[in-house]
């Protein structure tokens, strides 16, 4: 009678256990479940999973790999792609971070998807050229990985100015995104993970054409930064 909209307490419970889930995804993601999808896929594609494990990667390394989209909420259900990326670049590099992000490029359209607007468009916030390189820097890509070699200074620093342009007029009620190039993405996910977990990082490689980009504001004050 009032207007409100009324809610099964059930509902309530489903949606917030949905969120947990999705939040902790690759935390739940275990080498048996792993498996599970894999043998899966192999019922519709054996080439694709024969061509990769094991000759080109354990499958150990494929749920790193499947957990590291997880954490970014990207979503795995396009298996195939995945493993069809994989096999391409495994040969290249063993790199968990640099095979992530050539996946990341491959599902791209589902990652604009997830945050575009009815219209098409994606809201960002980007970062100034000098900032970049500062950030770019202080990474440190190796085989296995990615460190970050910025101060505690350096990233609450950074942090802090994404964080304000975030919260500008513009950018209320959308997806939090700031959009960065490819070299850096990965980094400065890291870096901002514990700070700003709802952070969206995305790179220019993974924005479809059909996507219009609206960027609201510009990070570019470093003083301090180091």
């Amino acid at each position: 009678m009032l207007g409100y909209s009324v809610v099964e307490p059930i509902s309530v419970l489903a949606t917030h256990l949905t969120e947990v889930v999705r939040r902790h995804a690759d935390e739940i993601l275990s080498r048996d479940a792993t498996k599970h999808l894999i043998d899966e896929l192999k019922k519709t594609s054996p080439a694709v999973v024969d061509e990769l494990i094991p000759a080109q990667m354990k499958l150990a390394d494929v749920q790193q790999i499947l957990q590291l989209l997880l954490r970014e909420q990207v979503s795995i259900r396009q298996l195939a792609p995945i493993l069809e990326t994989l096999g391409e670049y495994a040969p290249r590099t063993k790199d968990p971070v640099l095979l992530t992000d050539y996946v990341r490029r491959r599902v791209a359209r589902a990652i604009c998807a997830q945050y575009r607007d009815k219209d098409n468009r994606l809201y960002v916030v980007t970062l100034d050229p000098e900032l970049e390189d500062r950030i770019a820097a202080g990474l440190d890509h190796h085989e296995r990985g990615l460190a970050v070699r910025l101060s505690p200074q350096a990233i609450d620093g950074v942090c802090r100015l994404i964080d304000h342009e975030l919260k500008s007029p513009a950018m209320a009620h959308r997806p939090q995104i700031v959009l960065v190039s490819p070299q850096i993405r990965a980094g400065l996910k890291q870096l901002t993970a514990a700070q700003l977990p709802r952070l969206v990082v995305l790179s220019y490689d993974e924005i479809t054409r059909d996507t219009q980009l609206e960027s609201t504001a510009l990070v570019e004050d470093m003083a301090g930064v180091r």
